[in-house]
């Protein structure tokens, strides 16, 4: 994971960026602090790219493709905006050679264990129960029952999930013929049971719809391109999730779509990938706050209204004479109360923090821009030192300010290598040698 900042407001957009990668896979994560994770995006333009969760697309490292973009001019580089500037870069991904048939398979394949196992852990949770019920059923038929009621449900949860935008046009059934085709070679040891043709069909839906909607993957990748457009006065930044790809169109989501202007949206700071810091400074509290006063709330006035109504023996009864059982009322009580408190009070009180946060750095110079970033992704990492976080967020944090007259500009960076003890690279890079001492890298 990671934590990455942008501070924007009318002179220009301070990114900030730390340096941990998290590896998962060896028993326990693995954590380094020396990941790259912010690019210029152009030689010539404005623009730059952040990247935040998987630190590979199919395989391939996206420093490698966003450097690989970089040497390159799109048509109309002068005129785009930083929207299409990603549409651009997009297009520029989904022709790379990355995306490979094999790796494609990979992918899928890779999607497809994944799904399973998250069936087959909900299966585990309830067999003992089913097992109990139908004792004298023999144990595949109280398993197959199981997987088809878990299928079923997860394509219709599914199903309620809006379609991806960039699969616009793309049909279940356009992808189906493709998915059935992998689920048929599914070695028979992953399903603990002979699965028939109706369940490997049902099965095969619930891969088709969950690539066409759902991208709550590890390997997805929070993808942020900001800068000014060629006709932009001021900067803007645009971000998508992006994992994989299917029927010959890349998966991915806008996240993000924030415009500067002389209006209301003069300025404001957005986190990215482990935002709960962050918020608490910014909003005035997380979500993680309020989801726990929401189940106390919801708990406490439920389980004090039928406690106080079973104690003094009081009825509820409806207007045509039945009677609300306490717990029943209860529940629907904590239900609105906690209800109100997360659209009302929580909300307002967000609102209110971010209001001010937002006047202010609408009013910042280009030097506060720089410091409130840098500052944003430091006070997260120091969180997560001061607990038992594995150092999700941490090493040097990388600094960069956009703005229409400088450009993209580094304010602070690691270096691999020292630019005195290159030379040779240096001439061929920049045609020139740098002043001794100094550091400079690709």
């Amino acid at each position: 994971m990671t934590t990455e900042i942008a501070v924007i407001n009318r002179l220009g957009v301070a990114l900030a960026a730390d340096s941990a990668v998290t590896i998962p896979g060896y028993g326990a994560d693995k954590v380094f602090n020396t990941g790259d994770k912010l690019f210029e995006l152009s030689e010539r333009y404005p623009v730059a790219l952040m990247v935040n969760g998987s630190m590979d697309f199919l395989g391939v490292p996206w420093e490698i493709i966003a450097k690989e973009f970089r040497c390159t001019t799109p048509d109309g580089a002068a005129t785009l905006t930083i929207k299409q500037w990603m549409e651009r870069f997009l297009n520029f991904l989904a022709g790379h050679p990355t995306v490979k048939p094999g790796d494609v398979r990979r992918w899928q394949d890779g999607l497809i264990e994944e799904e399973l196992d998250s069936i087959t852990a909900i299966v585990r949770d309830r067999l003992e129960a089913a097992a109990a019920e139908d004792g004298e059923q023999n144990i595949h038929d109280v398993l197959r029952g199981l997987y088809t009621t878990v299928m079923a449900e997860r394509v219709q949860a599914l199903a309620q999930n809006p379609l991806l935008e960039s699969l616009a046009g793309v049909t279940v059934d356009a992808i189906l013929p493709t998915v059935r085709s992998i689920v048929a070679e599914l070695e028979t040891q992953r399903i603990p049971f002979d699965a028939n043709a109706d369940q490997r069909e049902f099965f095969a839906n619930v891969i088709a719809q969950r690539l066409l909607s759902d991208l709550d993957r590890l390997t997805a990748t929070g993808l942020i391109v900001a800068g000014f457009g060629g006709k932009d006065l001021f900067p803007s930044l645009y971000a998508v999730d992006i994992d994989g790809f299917i029927a010959g169109q890349l998966r991915y989501r806008a996240s993000h779509d924030v415009t500067i202007s002389r209006g209301e949206d003069t300025g404001t700071a957005i986190s990215f990938a482990q935002t709960d810091v962050v918020d608490r400074l910014l909003k005035g509290t997380d979500n993680r706050f309020i989801d726990g006063a929401r189940a106390f709330i919801k708990e406490n006035v439920s389980g004090s209204l039928e406690r106080n109504f079973t104690r003094l023996k009081l009825k509820i009864s409806r207007s045509d004479g039945s009677e609300i059982s306490p717990s029943e009322m209860g529940g629907l009580l904590g239900d609105l109360i906690a209800s109100q408190f997360e659209s009302k009070f929580a909300a307002n009180l967000r609102t209110e923090f971010e209001r001010k946060f937002k006047e202010t750095i609408a009013l910042m110079p280009k030097q506060d821009l720089i410091e409130l970033a840098e500052a944003l992704v430091s006070i997260t990492a120091i969180e997560r030192k001061a607990s038992d976080d594995a150092g999700t967020v941490g090493g040097p944090i990388d600094v960069a300010l956009i703005t229409r007259a400088e450009g993209f500009v580094w304010i602070k960076r690691k270096h691999h290598f020292k630019a005195d003890l290159n030379p040779r690279y240096m001439w061929r890079r920049f045609g020139k040698h740098t002043q001794e001492g100094s550091d400079e890298e690709e």
